[in-house]
């Protein structure tokens, strides 16, 4: 994993050092920006957003950057301010070609009744309201996976169901029978345990800084809205509820409010 280390002297040596891994990603990838020896206001933009930068016990100041499934192939610019002091670090997104699978599920998931318009619709509203909080970081350590198995589907590829609908799948399938158990990726709290229409019996923990995992298609839910897990902690068990063709987890990690490749999240180095 590649590191990009920027320094820069201002008056009376001080110096500001920022890491950027990794330097090169995809659409849907997650980048780690490490700020080292800047004050608590400093401050990160990446495409016209400000990232929320929080503090490490290490004294470092650190964020994720999602990177959107939909962002162009470019060379785009991070920049980071502490008072006078001012940089700019890159970021490659290269081209990627997500595979194309089709499948066949239930129609009334597909066409949806007047009912179960209105059920999504309060549905979305209601996940859209949790991505909106930034909370202190929670997890401890990399974030591991949820199942020790393979992944069937992996994020980012376009589904067309019944012949008539496409959709981007965001987020990993992970392949399991009914009641192998669901294991939370990180520490957290948990903000969300119900049945979702798309999801069905659906779990979202809150892992601080504007990161959530979601795990979808349980068969039970071994957990409450409030509770805190831990890394590992059994939070459910594998099922087929809400819209899928059989019994497997798809777990997604929204970040910012961006959906992001759980995979990515995997591979870094926390």
């Amino acid at each position: 994993m590649s590191f990009l280390f920027i320094v820069l002297t201002a008056f009376h040596s001080f110096a500001l050092t920022i890491d950027v891994t990794p330097q090169e990603v995809v659409p849907g990838d997650v980048v780690l920006l490490r700020v080292k020896d800047a004050s608590p206001s400093a401050q990160a933009m990446f495409l016209k957003k400000k990232l929320t930068l929080f503090s490490r016990a290490d004294s470092n100041l650190i964020a994720l950057v999602p990177i959107d499934v939909y962002t162009k192939p470019d060379i785009y610019e991070l920049q980071v301010s502490d008072g006078n002091i001012k940089e700019t670090v890159t970021i490659k997104v290269s081209p990627h070609e997500f595979r194309t699978t089709k499948l066949t599920v239930s129609e009334e998931k597909v066409t949806l009744s007047p009912e179960s318009e209105k059920r999504v619709a309060r549905e979305y509203q209601l996940q859209q309201k949790i991505w909106q909080k930034h909370t202190q970081p929670e997890w401890e350590g990399n974030f591991m996976k949820p199942l020790d198995s393979e992944i069937s589907t992996e994020f980012g590829v376009k589904r067309i169901m019944n012949e008539k609908k496409t959709s981007v799948h965001r987020g990993a399938d992970f392949r399991g029978k009914s009641g192998t158990p669901v294991k939370s990726i990180n520490s957290g709290k948990v903000v969300l345990a119900e049945d979702l229409f798309y999801g069905g019996n659906t779990l979202i923990v809150d892992h601080g800084m504007g990161l959530y995992s979601v795990y979808m298609h349980l068969s039970k839910i071994d957990t409450s809205k409030g509770d805190t897990v831990s890394k590992g902690q059994v939070v459910g068990r594998v099922g087929m509820s809400g819209r899928t063709t059989g019994p497997h987890l798809h777990l997604s990690v929204k970040l910012n409010g961006v959906s992001v490749n759980p995979e990515s999240l995997f591979k870094l180095k926390l």
